[in-house]
């Protein structure tokens, strides 16, 4: 059974595209459309970057005994541990979409609009 929608996920995801606008909107009046652009580019490389990790170990020290215990670990779960885990990785890949499309979207308006004007 899915657990209860709260209201809390539309609301902040709402916060989070207004403050991005604003900062878009920061982010023309003091450099332009290439400031658009570059906000862009960094919102889709950070997005990108929490999806190719996927929720798993990062830093320094990415050896491949981490990765392997992360791995024997998620093997000797349990299945209730393991649906747990595909729910939070589903909800965080839902995010990073959603970050996605807004990075194309800014570099998008950013660069094209730099190239017409």
């Amino acid at each position: 059974m899915p657990p209860p929608r709260t209201p809390e996920g539309p609301i902040l995801t709402g916060a989070c595209l207004i403050a991005l606008a604003g900062l878009a909107w920061l982010a023309f009046g003091i450099v332009g459309w290439l400031g658009v652009g570059t906000l862009g580019l960094f919102v889709l490389f950070v997005a990108i970057r929490i999806d190719l990790e996927r929720d798993r170990p990062v830093g320094p020290q990415m050896t491949p005994d981490l990765h392997a215990s992360q791995y024997r670990a998620e093997a000797l779960a349990n299945e209730r541990d393991r649906a747990s885990r595909r729910f939070d990785v589903a909800a965080l890949m839902s995010a990073t979409r959603l970050g996605m499309l807004a990075g194309a979207t800014l570099i998008a308006a950013g660069f094209g609009m730099l190239f017409l004007a």
